[in-house]
């Protein structure tokens, strides 16, 4: 009984193994598999080969190894898998060169453009993809993108490089600034799909280091001038110095292109308990004309001591601690807003 037991499991094994083999012998492969040098020539196309469990994980490795190409991490598994659900949810059919994505995010200031799959098919438990860039095509996009950025920035030099005026110049110049590592970025990878010579983006190689260069003058020319009413042994002056300076600007107490007006009000009262103050915070930028250009302003709670001393201290912490948490957070905001 046992024997015979054995004898029709291990029919049963040898079934499927026959079955598999079957299956892999006369699985449909497609042509770019057998033939993929001569359908995507290095020369023309940038290529790579994916293998997963499913669809998603075939393309999402080509994909990966793809971005290899361009020395960057792809981002690409949750945008791909809400891809294939749209396509899925629409019966969309997964033919020959079908384009997953017009294109994928990566950790780069720069796109991932371009990016088409051709056939998948599946055998002996893995799917396999096959992930390919068109160069001249996605050179071409690259190409327009750099043209368009270097219209912006030579926009914005026009006024950073102003330096009458160094405080808008600064404004023009951070906001110049994230473009211009954008544009290189993209003249990076633009080099990567497609040879060419080192001369031909020198146009805007140079738009890219003037962008720099007057960002760095405009913060050396903008010295600013902190001007309080109302500080306590210079608590709030030194605090608003210090976070400047930190942050590459030049301040001086009697002599700047632009002023920091500061107005701190406090409004006593006193009780058997001690001394209590109620204290409000305003801070202005203005531009080298007078035109004002930033606006800060704060209320604080009661704070208090059982001597004037102790409660001026306490009082005036939380507002160093408060200009400490928002103050440049803020002021920066505004210059590249």
């Amino acid at each position: 009984m046992l024997s015979s037991l054995n004898l029709k499991k291990g029919s049963k094994l040898i079934f499927f193994l026959i079955v598999c083999s079957f299956n892999v012998l006369f699985a449909k492969v497609p042509e770019w598999y057998e033939h993929r040098a001569t359908l995507y020539p290095d020369g023309f196309y940038i290529s790579a080969v994916g293998e997963g469990d499913s669809k998603l994980e075939a393309e999402t490795s080509a994909l990966a190894t793809i971005s290899m190409y361009f020395n960057i991490t792809t981002e690409v598994s949750n945008e791909l898998e809400r891809k294939m659900r749209e396509y899925d949810g629409k019966n969309y059919s997964f033919s020959k060169q079908t384009k997953i994505d017009e294109k994928a995010k990566v950790s780069s200031k720069a796109e991932f453009f371009g990016v088409q799959f051709d056939e998948c098919f599946y055998v002996d438990g893995k799917y396999t993809t096959l992930a390919f860039i068109d160069r001249e095509a996605v050179f071409d996009v690259y190409y327009q993108r750099i043209r368009d950025a270097a219209a912006k920035i030579e926009g914005l030099l026009f006024t950073a490089e102003d330096f009458n005026n160094p405080l808008s110049g600064l404004e023009a110049a951070e906001e110049a600034v994230p473009i211009a590592d954008y544009i290189a970025e993209l003249m990076k990878m633009a080099r990567v799909v497609k040879k060419c010579d080192e001369s031909f983006f020198v146009e805007e190689e140079a738009l890219v280091q003037r962008s720099y260069s007057a960002l760095e003058i405009c913060r050396q020319n903008l010295t600013f001038q902190i001007v309080i009413d109302n500080d306590y042994e210079d608590m709030i002056y030194t605090t608003i110095s210090s976070l400047m300076e930190e942050s590459g600007y030049a301040v001086s107490k009697y002599n700047g292109v632009c002023t920091i007006p500061v107005k701190i009000t406090v409004e006593k009262t006193e009780s058997s308990s001690g001394i209590f103050l109620y204290c409000g915070l305003v801070v202005k930028i203005a531009d080298g004309t007078g035109k004002d250009f930033f606006s800060y302003s704060r209320t604080f709670p009661k704070k208090g001591g059982k001597t004037e001393r102790q409660a001026y201290n306490r009082a005036y912490q939380v507002i160093q601690e408060e200009l400490k948490n928002s103050f440049i957070q803020e002021f920066s905001e505004r210059l590249i807003r």
